[in-house]
């Protein structure tokens, strides 16, 4: 087996069918993690975990889809109130908040993840942001730029496009559940005045995103979508069609009973497909995978496991599983495994905008 440590995971490559099935046992518990940074943020002391990504929580609008599978409207049972139902208010005193929060994390290896909310949903809060990152002062701050949208502004507002270009952002995740407009809409509810839904509208950013930035399709597995084999092919295909090199399927996140049983816990719970069954159907062994598959490598993270493929020798595929219980037993610990900018000016170590605070910067 040849292990490539990288700053956020563990690849692994040339693995035999004794140790792939071991990963697949065990998953995330093989991840050792990089040993921390030290760096003091208002005055405390703070160990960092190297590589680790910084999101500017995306929402100063609500948002224009509704997911049924929205890790926002999971309630931890510990948690407070969330972000996402506290819009960002002041533009001019939260950009400066959020300089403030950059500047003191310079030299910290990490990288951008911006999401959220929808991120694009809003063209001037998002303008402001790109400025924000290309400003001379935080140009070299995070070595990976990366967007997760469901694809709603980019369609809308064509400079979107060329600005997150311009911002040197790496990819983009573009949120598709199905390749059937109205599957696709039953699952992500966008709203109907957001052209889209509509696959038209999907395929035209598509063709606009040619050339500009790389797109990597995101599928959520659910039993109301793609949820086997033949289902996650003909998305493939039709993703292959419109010019789509990477393709990402994910299992619905693995909860426990630290959340609480909502609605969208309900619908997750109903709706999860394990990878496991569909890994073990594409690939039983390394050399003896299904027709036009061929495993190319696992990647290890600390709250997640993937798998890759290259299907029909045109599109990367990965299949990933994560954990929320394996995320909070990380986050337990002394270290800060993610950084979240909140709209309330706390940095924190989670998703929850008054808890693992690691310095509030507004005045």
């Amino acid at each position: 087996m040849e292990a490539i440590e990288t700053l956020r995971n563990l690849r692994l490559h040339h693995l035999s069918d004794a140790e792939l099935a071991m990963f697949r046992a065990g998953q995330w518990q093989h991840y050792t993690p990089s040993k921390p940074i030290a760096r003091s943020i208002q005055g405390r002391r703070f160990d960092f975990r190297p590589g680790l990504t910084f999101t500017p929580f995306a929402n100063p609008v609500a948002c224009n889809a509704h997911c049924r599978f929205c890790s926002e409207e999971l309630q931890r049972r510990d948690g407070h109130q969330l972000t996402a139902k506290h819009l960002i208010q002041d533009h001019d005193a939260y950009f400066k908040a959020l300089g403030s929060a950059f500047s003191s994390l310079h030299g910290l290896p990490m990288g951008l993840s911006l999401s959220g909310l929808e991120a694009s949903a809003d063209p001037a809060w998002l303008r402001r942001l790109l400025d924000l990152l290309s400003e001379p002062a935080h140009a070299g701050l995070f070595d990976e730029r990366v967007l997760y949208t469901n694809g709603s502004g980019l369609l809308r507002f064509p400079w979107m496009v060329e600005a997150l270009e311009a911002c040197h952002f790496d990819r983009i995740e573009l949120s598709r559940c199905h390749h059937d407009e109205a599957l696709n809409q039953g699952i992500m509810y966008f709203n109907r005045n957001e052209p889209i839904w509509r696959n038209a509208g999907y395929e035209s950013l598509l063709d606009r995103l040619q050339g500009h930035l790389h797109v990597k399709n995101s599928c959520i597995l659910t039993h109301a979508g793609i949820h086997d084999i033949v289902g996650m092919e003909a998305y493939l295909d039709w993703a292959m069609d419109l010019g789509v090199r990477e393709v990402v399927f994910r299992e619905l996140s693995r909860l426990d009973d630290t959340y609480l049983p909502n609605a969208t816990a309900r619908w997750v719970e109903k709706n999860r497909i394990p990878i496991e069954p569909l890994l073990l159907a594409l690939a039983p062994s390394i050399r003896n995978t299904r027709a036009g598959w061929k495993h190319a490598g696992s990647t290890l993270g600390y709250y997640y496991y993937n798998e890759h493929f290259h299907y029909k020798g045109m599109v990367e595929v990965v299949i990933e599983t994560s954990s929320y219980t394996a995320l909070q037993h990380a986050n337990a610990t002394d270290i800060v495994q993610k950084l979240v900018f909140h709209s309330n000016g706390k940095l924190c170590g989670d998703w929850d905008p008054n808890a693992h605070v690691i310095g509030e910067f507004f005045q």
